[in-house]
């Protein structure tokens, strides 16, 4: 498999590594950090653990061909997986570097027949510029943002999801991707004001990272309407990557517990 050249720029550097196992997968790695991991020629092939259970929360979700906004790009891994598993789904992508776009396009291209618009901007801009269009019909929008290796903070704000949950049709479900690293505010931050907004939550993680004594990804789910937190540990726990990287669902006592913990902490 051939190497792309690497990508520098004033704000990052990127190159898409080729995998030296047999799935013919690229990885995406910005400054030196793994973002995502993606096969063009297996869209359904999930690598990260993150990404899997998102996988985990897509399979649960009814339609057969869910509206998707998705807020950052990456290498454009879950665009790919939903259009395998709805090639009817409308979806577009927001992301903020346009060079980032045009490199993972150019080297890992999307489907030609895929029926996914991308977009350049600020996810924020984007959520206020969709909000003053009235576009409310959103089956799921995903927030999945980093610059610079970290989540910007304007994305984990009260203001920013309450534009971002008017935006969900009826029935509608955000999953939100953070990061607890250098920042761990940032979860503790979001989760608050996903509480505050939408009265179905729940979080998947492994405990370390939940407790915060690891770094690692937290993926925060909610809706208006009553999710499956068992459909979603079921899927996870026939996952053999899942099952390996301590993957647990957190809601009803327990989330409340874990809430209270980090709107101290915050």
């Amino acid at each position: 498999m051939e190497t792309p050249p690497i990508l520098e720029t004033a704000s990052f550097r990127a190159e898409l590594q080729p995998d030296r196992g047999t799935n013919g997968g690229y990885s995406l790695v910005i400054d030196d950090v793994t973002q995502s991991h993606v096969n063009p020629d297996d869209p359904r092939d999930l690598q990260l653990p993150y990404v899997r259970r998102i996988a985990a929360v897509l399979a649960t979700l009814p339609g057969e061909a869910p509206a998707v906004l998705h807020l950052g790009a990456g290498a454009l891994t879950l665009p790919r997986y939903v259009h395998a598993l709805h090639p009817a789904s409308r979806q577009r992508v927001v992301e903020l570097y346009p060079e980032l776009l045009a490199y993972v396009t150019q080297y890992v291209p999307l489907p030609a027949e895929a029926p996914i618009e991308l977009a350049i901007g600020d996810a924020r801009a984007e959520v206020q510029r969709l909000v003053g269009d009235g576009d409310d019909q959103w089956d799921l929008v995903l927030v999945d943002v980093f610059s610079g290796g970290a989540v910007p903070r304007h994305v984990t704000t009260i203001e920013f999801f309450t534009e971002l949950v008017s935006l969900l049709a009826p029935g509608g479900v955000v999953i939100v991707n953070c990061l607890n690293g250098a920042e761990p505010r940032v979860t503790g931050d979001t989760l608050a004001a996903v509480l505050d907004l939408l009265p179905q939550v729940l979080v998947i993680g492994s405990e370390a990272v939940l407790r915060r004594v690891a770094p690692g990804n937290t993926i925060i789910v909610a809706s208006r309407h009553p999710l499956d937190p068992e459909s979603v540990e079921q899927w996870l726990s026939t996952d053999p990557l899942s099952v390996s990287t301590g993957a647990t669902v957190v809601d009803g006592p327990a989330l409340e517990e874990l809430a209270g913990t980090v709107r101290h902490d915050a």
